[in-house]
């Protein structure tokens, strides 16, 4: 019988640190594309009273609006039949009660919101938001 070596047990250290790194990585690169969503260029219309603001859904979809009347999704400009093809999409993939955000400039002539809407609204989506900035 061949005696039993008296070895012990360590876990590689040096892969775990490389993991450790790769999950940091993945989390700050995850916490970054929500800000990537939201155009700062984009100054909301103001609102006498607004309802407090619901958990965010995870699926939501945040299209912006400038001033111009150009739209982007996440920074990507898009025209209305970009949009479209995105929602319909969208709503193939997860259906009909994914909310979108509509986040418009201020000075934006309402037609552009209005067409924006339109685009949504016949792609089957109900749940739209339009966002404002509170008035102090």
């Amino acid at each position: 019988m061949k005696k039993r070596g008296t070895d012990s047990l360590e876990t590689p250290v040096a892969s775990l640190i490389d993991v450790v790194f790769l999950l940091i990585i993945f989390f700050v690169v995850t916490a970054a594309v929500d800000e990537e969503v939201i155009d700062e260029t984009i100054q909301l219309a103001r609102a006498r009273s607004v309802a407090a603001e619901e958990q965010r859904h995870p699926l939501l979809v945040t299209v912006n609006v400038t001033e111009e009347g150009t739209y982007n999704i996440a920074r990507q400009r898009m025209n209305l039949r970009q949009i479209q093809r995105i929602m319909q999409n969208m709503r193939a993939r997860h259906g009909e009660e994914v909310p979108i955000l509509i986040r418009a400039d201020g000075r934006t002539e309402y037609r552009h919101v209005a067409d924006l809407q339109d685009v949504i609204t016949n792609a089957g989506f109900y749940r739209v938001r339009l966002a404002a900035r509170a008035d102090p």
